[in-house]
């Protein structure tokens, strides 16, 4: 008898798991990781999967019926392949979320040093192993990571060039002020070259004058600031945006490309638009930029990096996934609006030619963060290859 509870225990343990993951695989490509209008065809998906897998996972009881009765019926039939196709969906997420957590996360060409976190709050939560599972809204919390990036031909008068990277900043009303002047202290204090902006400024229109006073206002870099759009500012008021940061100093790069110049040496730096939402034209992009130059780029949606066919760029940066926002142990990150899920997620990727960074960001739509700090990247380009 225990044998079987077991048994049953277990299937049922690995068909919640492969539920789970066939629901968040539906909805992170069908709903979140594909080209469409403000108003979504296919969010019909969000409300029709849910129940959709709860009649699903009901069809285990005529199979369970039929394997302690022996009385065997077509609900019992369909009951059996949705098991399989769950336990089987279930047993390979976890062996892959184990490979995943458990393999080195370091890219060649990077190295990332220690972080700082600055609080804004209190935990609120005063038992630490409690925080370290969840219970804890890291809204507040905000990181400052430090990379370094190894690139063979940069020039020598850029080895040392820092950028800073802020994105996805949804700035809003309800949203605590000091949070955003803390961001550009943060930023300031650091004394970089190079500021870069990732777009979803705003999630709605009303902001737009907030997010210019309270974010850009006071950011400084020596080259200056750059930026590209999200699609949540294409939501809002993409020319109005445009429009407030431009009277800030902030200048758009969207489907061009500038060129950083120092003592007569350069380095190109590459805005492509959004990949849903926008209209992105890599060929317009890169008109004008060889391979044999070292070049920085910068987009909102870390998809685009599917478009690049081949082109060199050796460190993009990129934002819209919010890092999933809410994250779970052992699971990670389960919402990432990507076609390539969590492996988009946040953090160094590299495909082919092309070193991706994937930034957290700095908001949150609902205000809640679990697990998943906000973020400031920053990076360091380097002469010559790690070491």
């Amino acid at each position: 008898m225990l044998a079987k509870l077991l048994i049953y225990a277990g299937l049922a343990l690995f068909a919640f798991a492969g539920t789970t993951r066939i629901g968040l695989f539906a909805l992170n490509r069908g709903v979140f990781g594909q080209k469409s209008d403000k108003i979504d065809r296919m969010k019909w998906m969000m409300i029709a999967i849910p129940p959709l897998l709860i009649l699903l996972t009901l069809l285990f009881y005529p199979l369970y019926v039929a394997i302690e009765d022996g009385f065997w019926t077509p609900w019992a039939t369909a009951g059996a392949i949705w098991l399989f196709l769950s336990c089987t969906t279930g047993a390979y997420w976890i062996v892959d979320r184990a490979y995943q957590n458990l393999r080195d996360p370091h890219v060649s060409g990077t190295t990332t040093f220690p972080s700082e976190i600055t609080r804004l709050r209190k935990a609120h939560i005063p038992i630490r192993a409690l925080r370290e599972l969840g219970a804890h809204n890291d809204l507040y919390d905000l990181e400052i990571t430090t990379h370094a990036v190894f690139i063979d031909d940069l020039p020598e008068v850029f080895d040392g060039y820092r950028i800073a990277f802020l994105t996805d900043t949804h700035v809003a009303s309800f949203m605590r002020r000091a949070y955003f002047r803390e961001c550009v202290d943060q930023v300031n204090k650091r004394d970089v070259d190079l500021i870069l902006l990732g777009g979803d400024f705003v999630t709605w229109k009303r902001h737009i004058p907030l997010m210019s006073e309270l974010l850009i206002a006071g950011l400084r870099a020596k080259d200056g600031c750059f930026a590209v759009l999200g699609n949540h500012d294409y939501w809002a008021d993409a020319d109005g945006i445009i429009a407030a940061l431009t009277s800030r100093g902030v200048r758009f790069i969207v489907n061009r490309a500038v060129r950083l110049e120092r003592e007569g040496a350069s380095i190109d730096l590459v805005g492509i638009d959004e990949v849903y939402r926008g209209r992105p034209d890599v060929a317009a992009a890169f008109a004008g930029i060889r391979n044999d130059r070292p070049c920085i780029g910068l987009s909102h949606h870390p998809d685009i990096i599917g478009l690049l066919d081949g082109r060199r760029i050796d460190l993009l940066l990129c934002g819209h996934t919010h890092g999933g926002q809410i994250r779970v142990p052992f699971f990670g990150a389960l919402v990432v609006p990507s076609k390539h899920e969590s492996r988009y997620a946040a953090g160094f990727i590299r495909v082919r030619q092309v070193l991706m960074y994937v930034s957290r960001g700095l908001g949150a739509v609902p205000p809640i963060r679990i697990l998943c700090r906000p973020e400031i990247p920053t990076f360091v380009l380097r002469r010559g290859t790690e070491s």
